[in-house]
């Protein structure tokens, strides 16, 4: 087989994973939340290197997020994400208006933690 071949599957590769990793979950949360889409994205980075948080949970290693509610309107939403710290984990949690401007905001946020983690349930994830 050629050398460009391998070159190629390679730089396909590469490609995927980083679109996975960099635009995938932005464009995932745009195409199921539509507007504040983007707020929720910037809350979730945020929320991953936030000291309060990271103090109580350790290096987040996984995060997972679903819409809660969608409101009868389309000016509310709730937003609950779950991030998977090395000690504990938490919940967050977040409610998004509509102003009469057009840019969502959100008004209320919620954490919730877990237990802290023993080390006999770290060694059997």
């Amino acid at each position: 087989m050629p050398n460009w071949v391998f070159i190629v599957a390679g730089a396909l590769v590469l490609a995927v994973y980083l679109f996975s990793k960099f635009l995938g979950q932005r464009t995932i949360l745009k195409a199921v939340m539509g507007e504040p889409g983007d707020l929720v994205n910037r809350a979730m980075q945020s929320a991953k290197i936030s000291p309060r948080i990271t103090s109580r949970t350790g290096e987040i290693t996984a995060r997972n997020f679903k819409v809660k509610q969608l409101g009868a309107q389309k000016d509310t939403s709730v937003f609950q994400f779950f991030l998977q710290g090395e000690r504990a984990d938490a919940t967050i949690k977040l409610w998004m208006i509509k102003r009469p401007s057009g840019q969502w905001d959100i008004i209320k946020t919620d954490t919730l933690f877990s237990a802290t983690k023993s080390a006999a349930a770290q060694a059997s994830e």
